[in-house]
């Protein structure tokens, strides 16, 4: 299936970002470029748990999930998150759709050694995601995948970055609240894909920007320009795809 601009795909935060980056999809849309979404949502997850009285644990950042913590995943994240997303998206006047990896299936993965229902992206199926841009709707993908044994947790940074490969997109957006990799409070500009495993080990990329960075990183060396930018500024959408210098690009190509 043939677009006339390549897709871009933006990955969002489990929480509403109106009033922010997301403003701009429409002035998107309008350009007729395919956009897919993909959303975490690991704070609503952590709630959940707690108030099931179900453990949490993490080992290197993920999430150790075993069975009854992967249906409550499931409920949260193709659920709850997701379809608040869409509503939202819908006020916006974006034709939103609600999807997890498990449809058509969408993402297969592959199971990650000691953290019980946790999934690496494997193969990417297009097949739905393209139906849905063809009829004019932006899907909305939840990180949940399908394996050997059923659903799967799957990072949802690594779950962007998996998707955008698969789906030939030319752009891959993070949207965070801040204003990239930062370094003496500045954006780092340019990175390749080579130089982000340095700063996570030199401790400069920490938190939540350490998966945003590897799947950039996995992102880039699959053809694919990932640009990190603050998705509380609205604006940031446009004038990435204006191709402005803002946030952080990491792309084949480039050094810092």
């Amino acid at each position: 299936m043939k677009f006339e601009a390549k897709p871009v795909v933006v990955k969002i935060g489990g929480g509403a970002l109106a009033g922010g980056a997301l403003e701009d999809l429409p002035g998107l849309l309008a350009s007729e470029t395919p956009v897919a979404l993909v959303h975490g949502g690991g704070q609503q997850l952590t709630r959940m748990l707690g108030a099931l009285g179900i453990q949490t644990e993490f080992h290197e950042g993920l999430r150790v999930t075993d069975e009854a913590a992967m249906r409550v995943a499931e409920m949260v994240f193709a659920g709850e998150v997701n379809k608040a997303l869409v509503r939202e998206l819908y006020a916006m006047g974006v034709p939103a759709i609600g999807i997890s990896g498990t449809d058509g299936p969408t993402m297969l993965v592959e199971p990650v050694p000691d953290l019980g229902r946790v999934g690496s992206v494997a193969k990417v199926e297009p097949k739905l995601v393209q139906t849905l841009w063809s009829g004019g709707f932006v899907p909305v993908i939840a990180p949940v995948g399908l394996g050997p044994e059923g659903a799967y947790n799957v990072n949802a940074d690594s779950a962007a970055a998996a998707l955008a490969a698969g789906l030939g997109a030319g752009y891959l957006f993070f949207l965070t609240d801040v204003d990239g990799l930062l370094y003496d409070d500045e954006a780092v500009p340019t990175l390749g894909p080579e130089e982000c495993e340095g700063y996570v080990r030199s401790g400069l990329a920490v938190g939540g920007m350490v998966p945003k960075l590897r799947a950039a990183a996995e992102a880039a060396r699959e053809g694919v320009a990932a640009r990190i930018i603050n998705g509380n500024k609205r604006g940031s959408l446009t004038r990435a795809m204006a191709g402005e210098e803002i946030g952080t690009l990491i792309s084949e190509g480039v050094a810092a």
